[in-house]
């Protein structure tokens, strides 16, 4: 009878936990790391597609270690480590300047470049006029012999800096002259207040990046919307991009407005391409699937692209590595609390310049989460099998009870 009864309960167990069954999901993703032959602390570089499937904190990621008779798998401590933060160093000089003339609406001066270091920008700060202007820039590298740099231009575009003063922002042809005159005519009968000339130059970003595997595929311009859409190749993985390079053929001169895309994470990052620059861009852990750039080419050519190379942030997890010893690094899931180790609270003890060890090998697993209809046929055909399964016991016990009180009747 007591057989029976755990019969019966096992059955009710196996139906709760199987209407569960097609509910669940797992989605994991696991690089192998190089062997080593000697025990001790490493920089793991991490694959950039698993940096890009992981979450923002890396909580979900997992450092496995597998004994190779047992086959058990122990969690190891670790934490990430960048080879070193991105950033930019922006320096300000402030140039400087030689009155020619400042009376009626003109004012004319010299900018002196020393050094004759690169050029593109002056910051021209002037208090506060209600007035149009126009500019135009020669430069020399004598102070006698002088050159056309830039013909005279509208400048529209100046931003405030404070309550008195505004900045004129005027571009120029990339040049290394030393001396550069600038006239600025404006509308009015009297001369602007000049206070200060200035650029930026020496922009550095500090960090190693490594290419992802996002290829750039083909390029479709749009010409009722003046646009151009370049195309990657696609593929089924995330990554996070920290920089973007872009490779222009033709034409010689351009500047266009530019949008960086993706369907699938909703990225919208603006920037502008220009043959006065590199077409090198920082970007902040940008998240991206399926992403495509749209370029704004208004009445012009369309941009002939020859490359379009993406990079991720280098990132290490360190953590310490016996030797000849199995490890995988793995990303499971989302939702995962960010792991308590020890080893949190001796980062700055660790020397970051530790052996570096590779991953490989990398690998995708998704057991896909049945639609609602596959689950409640299934559920149904296992709860007949399941009720036709109690009921058969019942009657079973029934008739146990029934040929026991017969038999007593007998006796």
């Amino acid at each position: 009878m007591k057989k029976i009864y755990t019969i019966a309960l096992v059955i009710l167990s196996t139906y709760f936990l199987s209407t569960q069954v097609g509910h669940a999901q797992s989605k994991t993703y696991t690089t192998t790391i190089a062997p080593i032959t000697e025990s001790g602390y490493y920089n793991i570089k991490l694959d950039n597609r698993i940096a890009g499937e992981a979450s923002s904190n890396f909580s979900n990621l997992r450092i496995m270690q597998r004994d190779s008779l047992s086959f058990a798998t122990t969690e190891v401590p670790y934490f990430i480590r960048n080879v070193q933060p991105t950033s930019k160093e922006t320096k300000i000089i402030e140039y400087q300047t030689s009155t020619l003339v400042e009376r009626d609406s003109i004012n004319r001066f010299v900018i002196h470049n020393p050094e004759a270091k690169k050029v593109s920008d002056f910051y021209i700060n002037i208090n506060k006029a209600d007035v149009s202007i126009h500019a135009s820039v020669r430069g020399s590298n004598d102070n006698q012999s002088w050159f056309i740099v830039k013909q005279k231009t509208p400048i529209y575009t100046y931003t405030s800096s404070n309550d008195s003063e505004v900045t004129l922002f005027i571009t120029i042809p990339e040049g290394r002259y030393k001396y550069y005159e600038m006239e600025l005519i404006n509308n009015q009968s009297a001369p602007l207040k000049l206070n200060k000339v200035s650029t930026a130059v020496d922009t550095k970003t500090y960090g190693q990046f490594s290419p992802t595997l996002l290829k750039y595929a083909d390029s479709k311009v749009n010409n009722k919307n003046k646009t151009s859409i370049l195309y990657f190749a696609k593929q089924q993985y995330q990554y996070r991009l920290n920089k973007l390079l872009i490779e222009i053929d033709s034409p010689k001169d351009y500047y266009r407005k530019a949008i960086l895309r993706d369907s699938l994470t909703k990225t919208n990052i603006s920037f502008i391409l220009s043959s006065k620059n590199r077409n090198e861009f920082i970007l902040d852990d940008i998240l991206v699937q399926n992403p495509y750039i749209e370029i704004y080419n208004g009445d012009n050519t369309p941009l002939v692209v020859k490359a379009v190379n993406t990079y991720s942030l280098t990132r290490f997890a360190t953590a310490y590595l016996n030797a000849n010893t199995s490890y995988t690094v793995n990303i499971i899931g989302d939702e995962y609390d960010t792991p308590e180790y020890d080893i949190q609270h001796f980062k700055n003890d660790i020397p970051s310049s530790l052996p570096i060890v590779e991953t490989h090998d990398f690998q995708f697993n998704q057991f896909q989460k049945a639609s609602p209809e596959e689950i409640k046929k299934a559920n149904n055909a296992i709860q007949s099998i399941i009720l036709w399964g109690v009921i058969i016991i019942v009657g079973l016990v029934i008739a146990l009870i029934c040929y026991k009180t017969f038999k007593k009747q007998d006796n």
